[in-house]
């Protein structure tokens, strides 16, 4: 079978294109991180059996790029289980006649361990669009021609449905550009250009090296702000999967990876987390007689594993949430992978089936943060990771 990285020359040292494909980048740069990231992908391929590796390389050369993460999230899990000293079964039979989870951990003896499924939550076709769109609109303004020392700030004001003439936009912002770019570097003059149903704002910054020849002309880009509820989409992902393959007898780990961005800024993990398995946060205000109000914190009792007392799919036993799929920030302590047992479980998960830091009971029933193993170490990546380019 092929490996997915081809042994051949490669000489592209430029950064990634926004919306570029990922594995055509992957493919194409000879920086050495990603010469390295090449190398553990393809050795994690050859690791699944043959009859598997020719979907998963397809699916990882032909689809979209949250097709490329989430086909990498499922090879990094089959990975790290390997490592822990697992025996791992692929799309295994379950008690669903048809349906086939991903992934049967077995002990030494072949008996089960836990089943494994490893899912996703990312952006809809209507962002997707958007997105693309967008970024064509933004690669070619990042090749106008502008006079030197000068470069331009980028915000999306109005997202359109179009596809706009990007020759007749790059036409325009290059003319306002040869106007507007002067000797006064403090003059700082910005536009709102319409392109079709698009509004894009330009803001033009001068003082750069008038030797030097940017490739990219765009030194700073604000492409809006999107309305993300991480835990919704974690829990939305886990109410699709939970009773998907009638699992009721046997432990039961689901792994969610986020290829949507949901997830604003890393310290968030833990709180998405939380929050999609126990409940929204929410306040409660008690009038007193005094006419004063209390307040207590609490949660709604919309959590994916309900609360004491109304326990819900008790037979998922663990939940891990998988941040950032793309491997880079796996040493970054706030993307960390966190796994949050059930305290709830009819089936209860061995520990050291995957032993992420998150969330378990403690020995005083407590339900507390915990450590563990970082996927990072799992995996065996450099204690320099991403490594030097």
């Amino acid at each position: 079978m092929p490996a997915l990285f081809e042994d051949k020359k490669r000489d592209r040292t430029s950064p990634k294109k926004a919306g570029e494909d990922d594995f055509a980048f992957y493919d194409s740069s000879a920086r050495k991180p990603f010469a390295l990231y090449r190398q553990l992908v393809n050795g994690w391929l050859a690791e699944f059996p043959q009859t598997e590796q020719a979907d998963l390389v397809k699916r990882l050369r032909g689809g979209s790029n949250v097709q490329y993460q989430a086909t990498m999230a499922e090879i990094v899990v089959h990975a790290a289980l390997r490592r822990l000293g697992h025996n791992v079964e692929i799309h295994p039979f379950c008690p669903h006649p048809t349906r086939r989870p991903d992934f049967l951990v077995k002990d030494a003896n072949g008996g089960p361990l836990a089943f494994v499924e490893v899912t996703t939550f990312g952006p809809d076709l209507e962002t997707v669009g958007r997105d693309n769109r967008e970024a064509a609109i933004y690669n070619a303004l990042e090749t106008v021609k502008l006079p030197a020392g000068w470069l331009m700030g980028y915000s999306v004001e109005k997202h359109g449905k179009s596809s706009p003439s990007l020759g007749k936009l790059r036409s325009e912002v290059e003319a306002w550009g040869a106007q507007e770019c002067g000797d006064n570097v403090q003059h700082m003059p910005s536009r709102i250009f319409d392109a079709t149903d698009w509004k894009i704002e330009l803001t033009l910054h001068g003082g750069y090296d008038k030797e030097k020849l940017y490739e990219r002309k765009i030194a700073a880009a604000m492409s809006g702000v999107r309305s993300v509820a991480p835990h919704l989409d974690l829990r939305q992902a886990l109410e699709i999967k939970g009773q998907r393959y009638r699992i009721s007898e046997t432990p039961y780990l689901i792994v969610v990876a986020d290829c949507k961005g949901s997830i604003p800024v890393g310290d968030h993990v833990a709180d998405a987390l939380i929050d999609a398995l126990f409940g929204s946060p929410c306040v409660h205000f008690r009038r007193r007689p005094d006419g004063g109000f209390d307040t207590e914190n609490d949660r709604t009792n919309d959590g994916y594993w309900g609360r004491h007392g109304a326990p819900r799919n008790r037979n998922v036993s663990a939940v891990v949430i998988f941040p950032e799929p793309n491997l880079w920030k796996l040493r970054d302590e706030r993307w960390q992978p966190l796994i949050a047992y059930n305290p709830f479980e009819a089936n209860p998960l061995s520990r050291g089936l995957l032993p992420l830091p998150g969330y378990d009971l403690d020995s005083e029933a407590e339900y507390v943060r915990k450590g563990g193993t970082q996927l990072a170490d799992i995996l065996e990546l450099p204690a320099a990771w991403p490594p030097d380019d």
